[in-house]
């Protein structure tokens, strides 16, 4: 018998699955990593080390795998998008890797906004980048490294990092080089965005862009003694997490949705083009065209944990559900904004003084109805998200730590208006990367095919008509309230920065 890899390097742990050609769970196994935080707003990774961590994940289930006769037919990838991994001729680090959710570029997107260079940008990929991504932070080590920048050969993201210490191949594929790299209307590489930014000579730093279900390169014999994985095994170029997610939950076709609901909430769709929203990322997925359309919001379950430690005594998350089940849909009046972050929200509206808080309380309120206003809150974000993509979806595949609740997919497909169906995986992305590798590897023919093998059984919600119709009135109050919240959220603001600013240093003190 033989497997299908998906590795999934994330930014806190790194995940390996093994699936057979019958989409049955063979083995897999996970360890975490740490982010580090040398300044405020920083956040980097050692590259010898998340190489060292993905090494050991992948020997544990070859480990496994070896006891059971099986051998790997091929492994995908995918992993922690965006962000700056340098690499030497050598092929060795220039620095720590800069991540994804890293801030030191933010002056820099600030001041592109400003002189009219981040339009210019968006009029060429079709989506804004973030300061996370590459190209701000090629700007940033110009400015304050520029002996590193001069060292480094090439520009990866995690998981080609990955894809070149398993097979010593330098490439990227099409969802990683999309923002900012790539013409929107052709997909092909755009080195004017370099020039763009005062960075010509900086363009050759991208590698060669693949599709996702492309053969990169096999197993070198150095990579398979640190990896147990036999060498010459081949290796697919795999996608972005966000957009392997959403194959790993069966969303591959036009119209079809992906939504995950963890910390914090994701959800995009697969159309045929980028979308204009200006808090969206489009991606090329390389494949027939298609592109995936994204929005990530800050809310998230996070409002769950909040509710069980703060007012709720501690109950189980089945005791909630049950206190939310008492009471009717709209919480008789009551209306929580789930905007529980200290950075406020990012998508469908950005805005980083937003906070939560709950309305319309009155004496007769109780416990249950502050749950079922937050579970509700949870769903209208979501659907927030939903009426903000360019397409809207046929179907929405729920994924992450909400999908696990019997509560929440049946609220969301009444909120959305739309089917909800939760995949019988816990690692969509991870599954993503495997159905990437099967059709790589001509096993199946096409993705569709692919999913409808790996992804598995799936539970489908549809939406009650009656209760629907209860939550499109309650969306129309929910987006009309929360514009209502941006100069309250702007006072609090301004009151908190005073509050700050005269409080006492230790030496006054």
């Amino acid at each position: 018998m033989s497997v299908f890899l998906g590795i999934d390097a994330g930014t806190r742990n790194v995940k390996a699955v093994a699936y057979d050609r019958n989409g049955r769970r063979i083995a897999a196994a996970s360890r975490s990593q740490p982010v580090r935080n040398p300044e405020p707003g920083w956040a980097e990774q050692d590259m010898d080390a998340v190489w060292s961590t993905t090494a050991a994940v992948i020997r544990s289930v070859v480990g496994d795998l070896e006891a059971r006769g099986t051998a790997i037919e091929a492994v995908g990838l995918t992993g922690q998008g965006d962000g700056c991994w340098l690499l030497d001729d050598d092929g060795d680090p220039v620095r720590n890797a800069v991540l994804w959710s890293d801030s030191r570029a933010a002056e820099i997107i600030e001041a592109w906004e400003r002189d009219g260079t981040l339009e210019a940008l968006v009029d060429t990929c079709g989506s804004r980048p973030y300061p996370g991504m590459c190209l701000p932070l090629l700007r940033w080590m110009a400015d304050e490294e520029p002996e590193r920048l001069e060292r480094a050969a090439t520009a990866f993201s995690c998981k080609d990092w990955i894809a070149y210490s398993l097979t010593g191949e330098r490439g990227t594929d099409y969802t990683e080089a999309t923002v900012p790299f790539l013409d929107r209307e052709t997909t092909a590489f755009e080195s004017d965005v370099f020039e763009t930014v005062g960075l010509p000579e900086q363009s050759s730093l991208i590698p060669q862009i693949r599709d996702p279900t492309a053969v990169t390169g096999t197993v070198t014999a150095e990579a398979a003694d640190e990896t147990g994985l036999t060498a010459g095994t081949p290796v697919v170029a795999g996608a972005i997490d966000v957009a392997a997610s959403a194959i790993g939950s069966g969303a591959v076709a036009p119209g079809d949705g992906a939504a995950s609901l963890g910390t914090s909430l994701f959800t995009q769709v697969i159309g045929d083009g980028p979308g204009d929203e200006p808090t969206s990322i489009g991606m090329a997925l390389g494949i027939d065209g298609r592109w995936t359309t994204a929005i990530g919001s800050n809310a998230g379950t996070r409002t769950l944990e909040w509710l069980q430690s703060e007012t709720a005594d501690g109950a189980s998350f089945d005791d909630l559900e049950e206190r939310a089940r008492s009471v009717p849909p709209g919480s008789e009046g009551v209306l929580y904004l789930p905007y529980l972050s200290e950075t406020g929200e990012r998508g469908p509206f950005t805005d980083p003084d937003a906070r939560a808080g709950f309305l319309g309380l009155s004496p007769t309120h109780e416990t249950a109805h502050l749950v079922r206003s937050a579970y509700e809150g949870l769903a209208l974000a979501l659907r927030d998200c939903v009426e903000h993509l360019p397409v809207d979806p046929d179907r929405i595949a729920l994924s992450g730590g909400g999908a696990r609740s019997s509560l929440l997919p049946p609220l969301v497909a009444d909120c959305v208006g739309t089917e909800i169906v939760v995949p019988d995986t816990d690692e969509p992305a991870a599954t993503g990367a495997a159905a990437l590798a099967a059709v790589g590897l001509d096993a199946v023919p096409t993705l569709e095919a692919a999913t409808e093998t790996l992804v598995g059984d799936r539970t489908r919600y549809e939406p009650t008509p009656s209760t629907a119709a209860t939550y499109d009135e309650l969306y129309d109050g929910y987006v009309s309230v929360r514009r209502e919240m941006e100069s309250i959220w702007d006072t609090q603001a301004a009151s908190r920065a005073r509050e700050t600013a005269t409080e006492p240093t230790s030496e006054s003190e």
